[in-house]
């Protein structure tokens, strides 16, 4: 979807007036109506705020893409836009630095380094609204490749009371490296441990080892959603020590992704889930709020995480390539499941024959990156399993369900041509009374064959 721009020509000398560029109005100037201070705010906003900034929970794979704001796309024209809006008063580039405050990417050590003196630079006054600069970030995603200073981190979370979402993304995304600082963890507990929500690692170039990340987790009250690619590494030795137990009362999502394999194997780096799971398997009274379970590595050999856990668990996200025959057993130990969902590739799964509560499926693909392969190829590696797991779902007997959600995307993209393949199965669903929907929410029923179309436009 594209953004809307609300830019102008900069040669145009900015107003005095503070959100009132009506009342004077200059040759060449757009008249802008008079409008309250309030919606001048809001049409700012629309234009040059990035999305995601209170992204607390993980976005709905129910929901239509273009709503995803997890790791919203940066249009290269937001910045031009906020650049003109800045210039037209200083009312307007008050509100203009307030919003490009509230979410902050950091891709070197040089932003980070600038980001700090600004931000300290603003501590000794506040803005017309009546908070410091800092106090306005709620979100900040470290993307760092190289090296970074720690203490501009620290100085940074100092200067940033109010965060809500901390996102590490350092260093190469697939080579776990190095570990997070202690000190950047302590400072996120000290500095915004009552507001952090959302914790994160999505790549595991700077993944935390498990008792730092632990201890930080069990001093963030408030924690609701934690996403993790790695565990950079867990206690081996003796002199690691032995971990407090994992205590999180608030936490709803839990969210563990692909591990990258190491260069170099190390023992105490684990390639799979199942040691973290255990480590939180100890109590039911771990985890008394989690509803929402997503292990992109199936965890074969922790199933007492289900045990423990899965009456509790009311969306349940994996991968068929990982779960092998498992999920029988543990969608046995979720009675209260209400979503699925499957990352298909070209491998099959086996569901169970019964599910009392299960209400929505959705299939999304392993692949998430258009690959122009040849029909016969993309047939065998795409259309077959996914045939295959479609007929699996329909032998099981599930008397709540009322939607099935194939999202044609990425590998998946190209099923659309398929437009009687997708109206047979939605007869099948049809009669079943499940909702046969697109990425969209839209109905797969009048899917048109693009060689039909063709034959149609020939006919008339």
């Amino acid at each position: 979807m594209k953004r809307p721009r609300l830019s102008w020509q900069p040669r145009v000398k900015p107003q005095p007036r503070d959100c009132q560029p009506e009342e004077t109005v200059s040759p060449g100037r757009p008249n802008l109506p008079t409008l309250p201070r309030e919606i001048w705010r809001k049409i700012i906003a629309f234009t040059v705020r990035l999305a995601g900034a209170n992204s607390i929970e993980l976005d709905d794979p129910f929901s239509p893409p273009y709503q995803h704001e997890e790791y919203p796309e940066v249009d290269p024209g937001l910045f031009e836009d906020r650049r003109s809006l800045a210039r037209v008063s200083s009312g307007w580039r008050s509100t203009v630095t307030e919003m490009c405050a509230e979410y902050l990417a950091i891709y070197s050590a040089r932003e980070l380094k600038y980001l700090v003196k600004l931000l300290e630079a603003s501590e000794a006054h506040k803005s017309p609204s009546g908070k410091r600069l800092g106090e306005w970030t709620t979100r900040i995603d470290f993307k760092i490749l190289g090296a970074y200073s720690v203490p501009h981190v620290i100085r940074l979370l100092k200067c940033t009371p109010n965060l809500l979402i901390y996102n590490n993304k350092n260093g190469p995304p697939s080579s776990p490296e190095k570990y997070t600082p202690q000190e950047v963890l302590k400072a996120l507990v000290t500095f915004c441990g009552s507001s952090l929500r959302r914790v994160e690692w999505s790549g595991a170039g700077e993944a935390p080892r498990f008792q730092d990340l632990v201890q930080l987790c069990n001093d963030l009250p408030n924690l609701v959603t934690l996403r993790l690619v790695a565990i950079y590494s867990f206690p081996m030795r003796e002199s690691d020590g032995i971990p407090p137990i994992l205590l999180l009362p608030k936490l709803k999502t839990l969210s563990l992704g692909v591990i990258p394999e190491p260069n170099t194997p190390r023992p105490e780096f684990a390639v799979t889930w199942d040691p973290f799971l255990q480590y939180a398997s100890f109590a039911s009274g771990q985890l008394p709020s989690l509803e929402r379970f997503e292990c992109d590595i199936f965890p074969l050999l922790t199933m007492s995480f289900f045990r423990v856990h899965g009456h509790k668990i009311r969306l349940f996200r994996t991968t068929a390539w990982s779960a092998e025959n498992a999920l029988p057993e543990a969608l046995g130990l979720c009675p209260r499941l209400y979503s699925l969902v499957i990352a298909q590739g070209s491998e099959t799964v086996e569901l169970p024959l019964f599910h009392p509560t299960l209400e929505k499926i959705c299939i999304l693909p392993t692949v998430d990156v258009v690959v122009g392969v040849p029909q016969r190829v993309f047939d065998f590696a795409v259309m077959a399993p996914l045939d295959a797991l479609l007929k699996s779902i329909e032998k099981m007997t599930a008397p709540h369900l009322v939607e099935l959600r194939i999202r044609n995307m990425g590998a998946y993209l190209n099923i659309v041509d398929y437009a009687t393949w997708l109206g047979f199965w939605w007869r099948r669903w049809n009669i079943r009374g499940v909702h046969f929907r697109d990425k969209t929410g839209a109905s797969y029923q009048n899917v048109q064959d693009p060689s039909e179309a063709l034959l149609d436009l020939v006919r008339a």
